[in-house]
C-alpha cells in the first residue's frame, strides 16, 4: 500500500543484506522483458534463500536497468509490485 502520490511508498529499498553496490545486491533480479503486456521470468541465484525474502516486496520498473546507476540502475518509475508470500 502507499499513497495516491506514491503508490509504492511502503515497498522500502532493495534487499541488500551485505550492503553491496548495484547491480550486486541480493535483491537485484535479472531483467524482466515483456511482449505485448505479458512477461515471465525464472532464474537461479545463490544471493539469498527463499526464507530470506518471504515478506519482501518485488518491484517492477518501467525502463531497462543500466547496471551502473545507484541504487536502482536508472530503471525508471515503479509500475508494479507484489509481496513474496509462502
Amino acid at each position: 500500500m502507499g499513497t495516491p502520490e506514491d503508490p509504492f511508498a511502503l515497498a522500502e529499498g532493495h534487499y541488500n543484506p551485505d550492503n553491496c553496490p548495484h547491480p550486486y545486491h541480493a535483491g537485484d533480479l535479472p531483467p524482466l522483458f515483456g511482449n505485448k503486456g505479458i512477461a515471465w521470468s525464472a532464474f537461479l541465484t545463490d544471493r539469498f534463500r527463499v526464507g530470506d525474502v518471504i515478506g519482501k516486496t518485488v518491484i517492477i520498473h518501467g525502463s531497462p536497468d543500466d547496471f551502473t546507476s545507484q541504487p536502482a540502475g536508472n530503471s525508471g518509475e515503479k509500475i508494479a509490485c507484489g509481496v513474496i508470500v509462502r
